[in-house]
């Protein structure tokens, strides 16, 4: 498999890290109607936003609303996320996210569920010690404790201050990387409130292709190193070992046994997707500001997972690295999801589809023709786990996740993201799509008529750019309807949108727009 290295491309960071008391004005210099001057009108004008009375946000005495990341979108809208403090004190869980316009139009406000008013004592009175002595009975075995910080934990029906300990180790077999929230004044541990950042999954080890395919390494010297400088971040080395060099800058040989060729999978996929992102979603690089995340391969263990910092790729069965197009873009697209505004979903199953849905997006995007990753809407239909394909999103039952959302979804959150893939099916395909794709059943017996993979993956991702902390299947639904009517004044993708969620089994929610234009 031949490679070629290729110059390396500059990327703007757009991080921001303003505390927001009272309106504070951007004071842009640049000329009227330039991006940066529709950057800093956008900024302005939802700064204005998080600090008025008419935005609907908290504003306890002692709150403050933090800038975070601006993240360009299409269409001249920006997503600006805040994170908020109380006297000082993170508040986790009470992020929000406001979409404005580079005219300096305020479009969307939204701000996490859960109590108006934060009234909560801010000394604790149960030593940090203890707290993490609560956390480390979660895992099996921990590897590695963060520090405990103190932090005001904002639930669905009251507020805490508590310990926020961070352990990386395994539960069970598994790796994790956990978040835990001990109350900082009872000791009680709230379960609600934890979440592990390690998003596990599973994919197949089919080579891309055709061969020989170009990847874009690095060089000094004699030496080339699986670099990508273009994509600041990616690189890829073996499992516990140093990023791969060579002599040559030719890399791989075919066998889906080797380290070697298993990082030209990986970094050809991880690359794929960086492009998808910027050319259909407008978004630069994976974490939005220009970078992504290393790749490792060589997992002794049947798995692949994205632990926070990096991706990992195991094998199959038979012994392949699991670095085809469908599974690294699923891996990936945790930590989209990860860098986007208020991470992490509060529902089951939402960061799984998620992944399936960028791996998708992906497989179309890089468009390979047979025997290779072909389009399409099932996920590790190559690997040898025995059964065929782990999920089809057209039609989840058929691997024995459930097609319509409830109250009660499966505790697996691979499972639980069955109505989330069935919903973007019918969103890009429709119920009857024709042209050999499969027809999807509704739960209400509707017929769905869809727009386009690319389209339902920029509905998708404004949903991600607009997401308010404690999201869950019903807000997904309100976030992604809102995002269909900015995106298309022609008003198909709302009704499709709001067509596909109905046809799931989440039905019309406050504050959706009920009417387009």
């Amino acid at each position: 498999m031949h490679r070629r290295t290729l110059t390396v491309g500059s990327v703007l960071a757009l991080l921001a890290g303003l505390v927001i008391g009272t309106t504070t004005p951007s004071n842009a210099t640049a000329p009227p109607n330039s991006p940066d001057a529709a950057r800093a009108a956008a900024i302005d004008a939802a700064d204005r936003a998080v600090t008025g009375a008419s935005s609907g946000l908290a504003t306890s005495p002692g709150e403050r609303y933090r800038r975070g990341m601006v993240t360009p979108w299409l269409d001249n809208l920006y997503s600006i996320a805040y994170t908020r403090t109380y006297r000082g004190l993170p508040v986790v869980g009470g992020d929000a996210a406001v979409l404005a316009d580079g005219t300096g139009r305020v479009r969307a406000v939204e701000s996490a569920d859960g109590p108006r008013v934060i009234d909560v004592p801010t000394e604790p009175t149960l030593p940090a010690a203890t707290a993490e002595a609560s956390a480390r009975t979660r895992l099996t075995a921990v590897d590695r404790v963060d520090a405990p910080r103190l932090v005001v934990q904002l639930g669905p029906d009251a507020a805490h201050l508590a310990w926020e300990t961070v352990l990386a180790g395994r539960i069970g077999n598994a790796p994790s990387r956990l978040h835990v929230f001990v109350d900082a004044r009872t000791g009680a541990v709230l379960d609600d409130a934890t979440f592990d950042d390690v998003r596990a999954g599973t994919g197949h080890s089919k080579w891309n292709g055709p061969d020989p395919i170009t990847i874009t390494t690095a060089s000094s010297g004699s030496t080339y190193f699986m670099n990508d400088l273009t994509r600041p971040g990616l690189t890829c080395s073996k499992y516990n070992g140093a990023v791969l060099t060579k002599t040559v800058d030719d890399w791989g040989n075919a066998n889906p046994t080797s380290i070697e060729t298993g990082c030209v999978d990986a970094m050809w996929a991880v690359q794929k997707e960086w492009d998808m992102l910027r050319d259909w979603l407008g978004r630069g690089g994976h974490n939005g500001a220009g970078r992504t995340f290393p790749v490792v391969v060589g997992l002794p263990q049947v798995n692949a997972y994205f632990d926070g910092t990096k991706v990992i790729i195991g094998h199959d069965n038979r012994g392949q690295w699991l670095g085809a197009m469908d599974i690294v873009g699923h891996e990936y697209g945790h930590l989209v999801d990860s860098t986007s505004p208020g991470y992490p979903f509060k529902a089951y199953g939402l960061s799984e589809g998620t992944g399936d849905i960028f791996g998708a997006l992906t497989e179309f995007y890089a468009n390979e023709p047979p025997p290779f990753d072909t389009p399409d809407y099932t996920v590790g239909e190559m690997v040898d786990f025995g059964g065929g394909p782990l999920r089809h999103m057209y039609n989840p039952s058929l691997t024995g996740d459930p097609n319509c959302y409830s109250s009660t979804l499966p505790p697996d959150e691979h499972k639980a993201s069955g109505p989330l893939n069935h919903w973007f099916y019918l969103l890009a395909e429709g119920s009857n799509p024709g042209g050999g794709k499969p027809n999807s059943p509704t739960c209400n017996g509707s017929t769905v008529t869809g727009v386009g993979i690319k389209t339902a993956g920029r509905v998708f991702y404004g949903g991600l750019m607009g997401r308010p902390a404690g999201t869950n299947y019903p807000k997904l639904r309100m976030i992604t309807v809102r995002a269909a009517k900015l995106l298309d004044p022609t008003c198909v993708a709302w009704k499709a949108t709001r067509d596909a969620w109905s046809a799931v089994g989440i039905p019309v929610q406050p504050g959706e727009p009920s009417s387009c234009p």
